[in-house]
């Protein structure tokens, strides 16, 4: 009689996947910091960008000497590219529906982290901009972040509850080690095969009901952390580059007949007003042909790809060549 111990094949098979797993966590760890997948996220807890983008900057050998910041509109911008154009070392700290709160914050951290370098500052803005949105969920999840916004604020809009759209990352989403989006789910779902003309009719039976309406937000508070931050990069002797964000023809089409240049003027109009009390230096890319931009490098009709992201780039450092020394 055979007395040979055998193993159930069930558990033959849990063995195995056991194996598989603590393998690929092996090559997780060993994975060099450069362009890659986000690696946690979207199984446990949320994890926002505001914390994702806090960890991958905490990981930089040096501080950046330049820092991103703007909306999801602004997440494809490069680093290196700046870093060949200017020789600043940067960081893309553009975040979903970035808010000029965040940006303060932001920069609190940074120059907290590094005082002694001049941060310059490329900043993408655009109308929504300066509304007083209730702060995104990833701002008050992020004590690296709400540690340098006032208690009552932060206590306020925790109670809120609002319901804010909250793009929780995923392990689908790739970013450089310097911060730039380099895909998600614009590349995935071109790559589906779904055509240009049906987003950019999804993207104007979303928007332009928006953008018709007036907002239904105010605008004291985001402008007065918005000056605040002019005001911080200015005692850092830093005039900070705003870039008002292009739109693709067709949008910006829509959007002017149901009355959204009213919008984009007041914007313009504010920011002269600030330009005696602030140093700062404004480009208006609104139409592409502004930087030499291409319509077929939008994946809707706001987010540029990177061919776009890098026009805008070449452009800003050929207006304002001493902005970034």
């Amino acid at each position: 009689m055979d007395h040979t111990a055998t193993t159930p094949p069930g558990c033959r098979r849990g063995a195995a996947l056991a194996v598989l797993a603590l393998v690929a966590l092996l090559l997780l760890a060993a994975a060099p910091d450069g362009v890659g997948a986000l690696r946690r996220g979207g199984k446990t807890a949320p994890l926002y960008d505001r914390t994702f983008k806090c960890d991958r900057l905490e990981r930089l050998p040096e501080p950046p000497e330049l820092v991103v910041l703007g909306g999801s509109r602004a997440q494809r911008f490069q680093p290196s590219q700046f870093e060949r154009l200017t020789g600043l070392a940067a960081f893309n700290f553009a975040l979903q529906n970035l808010r000029p709160e965040d940006a303060y914050a932001i920069a609190r951290f940074l120059f907290g982290r590094a005082p002694d370098v001049k941060l310059r500052c490329f900043w993408a803005v655009q109308v929504t901009t300066f509304s007083d949105t209730p702060l995104h969920p990833g701002l008050l999840a992020e004590d690296r972040l709400t540690q340098f916004l006032p208690d009552a604020l932060i206590a306020a809009q925790r109670a809120l509850d609002a319901g804010v759209a909250a793009h929780e990352m995923t392990w689908k989403d790739a970013y450089s080690s310097r911060g730039a989006l380099i895909s998600n789910s614009y590349d995935r779902t071109e790559a589906r095969g779904i055509g240009f003309d049906r987003v950019m009719q999804g993207y104007l039976e979303r928007m332009l009901p928006k953008v018709a309406a007036p907002s239904p937000h105010g605008r004291g508070r985001a402008k007065s952390y918005f000056e605040k931050t002019l005001r911080l990069f200015n005692l850092h002797d830093v005039a900070p580059v705003l870039v008002i964000m292009p739109y693709h023809p067709q949008a910006l089409a829509a959007f002017r007949a149901a009355g959204w240049q009213d919008k984009l003027d007041a914007l313009q109009a504010y920011l002269r007003r600030l330009q005696g009390r602030y140093a700062f230096r404004v480009l208006d890319y609104t139409e592409i042909d502004s930087f030499d931009g291409r319509d077929d490098a939008f994946y809707d009709g706001a987010h540029v790809k990177r061919e776009n992201a890098r026009r805008i780039v070449r452009q800003v450092v050929a207006d304002l060549p001493g902005a970034f020394r």
